[in-house]
């Protein structure tokens, strides 16, 4: 895996100190504002997210219950599905008129951040919005230029999913959390092995360098930064070329999940279809796997090590944050009502884990749990001490970049390109979008 230096265990601590310098008075900038909302006073805000009819019923719950404490604030909703969501607030933010209360995602965060087309929440924190149980590596997610803009309604961590079916069927062990690279691509061998005379065949896995996400967990892993301050990759054509060589071998063997059938299955994959042990991807997505392939014994760890690590570098992803517009004028009903939505555990118990995994421990434990919950919040309590920094806030353009990464993957698989020229293309796309 990718060998350079320094710096993301620095970024946790970097976030936790721009953070106590936003929160408490100690000193940091920008200073908080004294002012207050009181439960009676009357508002009207404007909130828009994205998601379905379900969503919807339960945003109506939770607006309920946030009228039981500020009864004179009058929530104007609107809902879309994602597409149509960002072109609605992009028309908005060219017009400077974005709702109050806006749903945020990663992706976007610091396109609009750059556009400063959010409002700095720092001086709410010590008193309209606290935020009370959610700590500073998942406010770190939200926090771009030392201000913060964004708070995450829920979370997830990289996770190595295993169907225990398909492990227990051949009597192979389960992984484990201190498993090496090395010892993961024994285990995909011996399920390759075990599973070989089976229709469909039954592999170990997929090639697992084809998500751009592992790859953020790999440049972590090796306390490598992984984007500038200004958005600009730091990583280079090196670090991808190293990262994708790494298992060079198993992908010249046609060790891995055919690229043919992968095809064929998209958007599900391997693992959803029954076919591979071992998967990866952010903890939450285990209610997926449970539902697609048709089985609950799907178990979690922590993603391999190299050897002589021993200990992992994770971060915990906002699955999607609230920010507040630049340009409203409610500002205070709007920072009340983000703090009522991120830390109120009576919100945690209605959505359960569909907006992500509660930030606050008081919010996890209000859930009642489903299998799939229950596989995520082990995970995330067994992780707990290894979730050390913040998430990469993630560069404008960013969706395009990892769609290039799994488009070029999927011409790497079937040999139509070297590792050399993988990078090479993927450094003229970030070019491109990033204007670098």
């Amino acid at each position: 895996m990718s060998r350079r230096i320094p710096a993301v265990i620095a970024l946790g601590g970097a976030a936790a100190l721009i953070l106590a310098g936003c929160s408490g008075g100690g000193g940091g900038t920008p200073e908080s504002v004294d002012v207050t909302f009181d439960n009676d006073t009357s508002a009207e805000i404007s909130f828009s997210w994205w998601g379905n009819e379900d969503r919807a019923a339960r945003f109506e719950q939770a607006i309920a219950l946030f009228n039981e404490e500020y009864p004179n604030v009058d929530v104007k909703r609107n809902f879309n599905a994602w597409g149509d969501y960002w072109t609605a607030r992009n028309t908005e933010a060219a017009g400077k008129a974005l709702p109050d209360v806006v749903m945020m995602d990663a992706g976007y965060l610091g396109e609009y951040a750059d556009k400063q087309l959010l409002q700095d929440l720092s001086p709410y924190r010590d008193n309209l919005l606290p935020l009370d149980g959610i700590p500073d590596t998942v406010l770190g997610s939200g926090t771009v230029d030392d201000k913060l803009l964004s708070v995450p309604l829920g979370t997830n961590a990289w996770s190595m999913m295993y169907n225990k079916d398909i492990l227990d069927e051949y009597g192979i062990d389960y992984p484990t959390d201190d498993m090496t690279w090395d010892e993961l691509n024994d285990l995909i061998l011996e399920v390759n092995e075990a599973g070989g005379s089976i229709d469909p065949r039954i592999y170990g896995a997929e090639d697992y360098t084809a998500g751009f996400p592992n790859f953020i967990y790999d440049l972590m892993q090796d306390e490598n930064p992984v984007f500038n301050e200004d958005g600009t990759p730091a990583f280079d054509e090196d670090d991808v070329i190293d990262y994708l060589d790494s298992v060079a071998d198993l992908r010249e063997d046609a060790e891995f999940y055919p690229v043919e059938r992968s095809v064929a299955l998209e958007p599900a994959g391997g693992f959803l279809a029954g076919e591979t042990a071992i998967w990866f991807n952010f903890s939450t997505t285990v209610q997926q796997a449970m539902s697609d392939a048709g089985t609950e014994n799907i178990g979690m760890v922590q993603p391999p090590l190299d050897k002589g690590q021993d200990a992992h570098v994770l971060a915990p992803k906002p699955s999607m944050l609230l920010s507040i517009a630049a340009n409203s004028d409610q500002q205070q009903a709007a920072a009340a009502f983000v703090n009522f939505l991120t830390t109120n555990p009576g919100v945690a118990e209605i959505f359960g884990t569909t907006l992500g995994t509660p930030p606050t421990e008081e919010g996890r434990a209000a859930i009642e749990q489903t299998p799939a919950d229950v596989v995520n919040l082990d995970y995330l309590t067994s992780a707990e001490e290894e979730l050390t920094a913040s998430y990469p806030i993630l560069p404008a353009g960013y969706g395009t970049i990892e769609a290039k990464w799994g488009e070029l993957h999927e011409q790497l698989r079937y040999g139509d390109i070297t590792t050399e020229q993988f990078a090479t293309e993927l450094f003229s796309e970030i070019s491109m979008v990033l204007g670098s």
